[in-house]
């Protein structure tokens, strides 16, 4: 999801017609080539297609080391010839990890002859390459995290089923073997606790190098872009803490204290550009599973965002109130604001509400949003299946 969303980025902010990610890699015989591994736009239908590295454009600006800028490629390049719509200019720029080694491209297309990429735009393209690049590497360890507790999930398993046979064969070895079970508990719950303390650092780290690289840029949108992009990574960090400081260390989230601790960030970012905004939170005591309560704060996070940026213009008054209840067998968010109402969508609608249709589409979740009448604010309604006590048990 964070890929999708970088190249709609990337593709809205240079005003390109198609954005990607291709990845170095080989194929069955071992030899190099270039694969488009996500794709957005008029070429989506493409990813997944490969070419031999030494016959791309994505192969040449690793040759070269350096972003590069051609002109109808499919000239030179005739494994782009069938592709349609026809590429009018290609900007890619190199994608390297930690020891300068190359890993693949990001790449943006006009497909209008009348459009062309400038020097704004490759500054921009080489800001979030570097958020690709980062997001990368946290993929990367996040599989290493993996493989680790799979090895020693594994071990202990393998443990476990020697202690049971140790136990129908000599009922004097029970107390040990329970000792030794518990122990191996502990490990394993002090692994996880690890590994979400890691991870929460991790994010946090990648959050303030976002929220850096957006004080430095001249550009508002893209420090708008890089901003909106800290504050999820910090959504992320904040449910791994409370994953690693929960008691029971059950792979579930607490959320009011995480919609409390949203509220709360949000409150000090845009309290000063909107002082007379109160932010209200009430959720009554519910659990989720990790993925849904990850899901559940970025969709609120986007909301009530929206929210501080469009519907109180001119330092005007107003409340956000956000509430979450417990209703039989579902759940019932309800986040409202007294601001201006919905605005014209004008026959689309922005990234904020992209976002919000598919976080509620990972809850199970029907959504509604609609005015409350003219300067009478919005209300947005997701209603969503409250977990059983087996789901929360089972949560990964």
């Amino acid at each position: 999801m964070a890929l999708r969303s970088l190249l709609d980025i990337a593709q809205d902010l240079c005003r390109a017609g198609s954005a990607g990610f291709s990845l170095l890699a080989q194929d069955r015989t071992g030899a190099a080539i270039v694969r488009w591994e996500a794709v957005s736009g008029a070429l989506s239908e493409y990813e997944a297609s490969a070419a031999p590295r030494d016959h791309s454009p994505c192969g040449l600006c690793l040759d070269v080391g350096i972003a590069i800028l051609i002109s109808q490629p499919q000239i030179v390049f005739d494994r782009l010839v069938d592709k349609l719509p026809v590429i009018a200019e290609l900007l890619i720029l190199p994608l390297y990890d930690g020891a300068r080694r190359p890993v693949g491209t990001l790449w943006l297309a006009h497909h209008d002859s009348t459009l062309h990429f400038d020097s704004d735009d490759v500054r921009i393209v080489e800001q979030l390459a570097a958020q690709l690049v980062l997001a990368m590497k946290l993929q990367e360890r996040a599989r290493d995290h993996s493989h680790a507790l799979a090895l020693f999930q594994s071990h202990q398993h393998v443990q476990q089923s020697l202690l049971n046979y140790e136990l129908h064969e000599e009922r004097g070895l029970r107390e040990q073997a329970e000792i030794e079970n518990r122990q191996a508990l502990r490990f394993k719950d002090a692994l996880i606790g690890e590994i979400n303390h890691r991870t929460k650092n991790t994010l946090q780290v990648a959050s303030t190098l976002l929220t850096m690289q957006a004080r430095a840029s001249s550009s508002t949108q893209v420090r708008e872009a890089l901003l909106d992009n800290a504050a999820r990574l910090q959504i992320l960090a904040k449910v791994h803490e409370l994953l690693y400081s929960n008691a029971d260390h059950k792979q579930s989230v607490f959320i009011p204290q995480l919609l409390q601790s949203l509220g709360d960030a949000l409150r000090q970012s845009f309290g000063r550009a909107n002082p007379g905004v109160t932010l209200e939170i009430a959720c009554d005591s519910i659990e989720l599973p990790t993925q849904d309560a990850v899901a559940l704060a970025l969709l609120a996070n986007e909301t009530i965002t929206n929210a501080y940026k469009h519907a109180f213009p001119n330092h005007s008054t107003g409340t956000i109130t956000v509430r979450l209840q417990r209703m039989d067998t579902a759940l019932c968010l309800r986040i409202a604001d007294t601001g201006t109402g919905l605005a014209p969508t004008n026959g689309g609608e922005g990234m904020g509400m992209s976002l919000i249709r598919t976080f509620a589409t990972q809850l199970c979740g029907t959504l509604e949003m609609a005015g409350r009448g003219v300067g009478m604010g919005t209300l947005l309604t997701l209603a969503m299946p409250a977990p059983t006590s087996n789901q929360l048990a089972s949560s990964p």
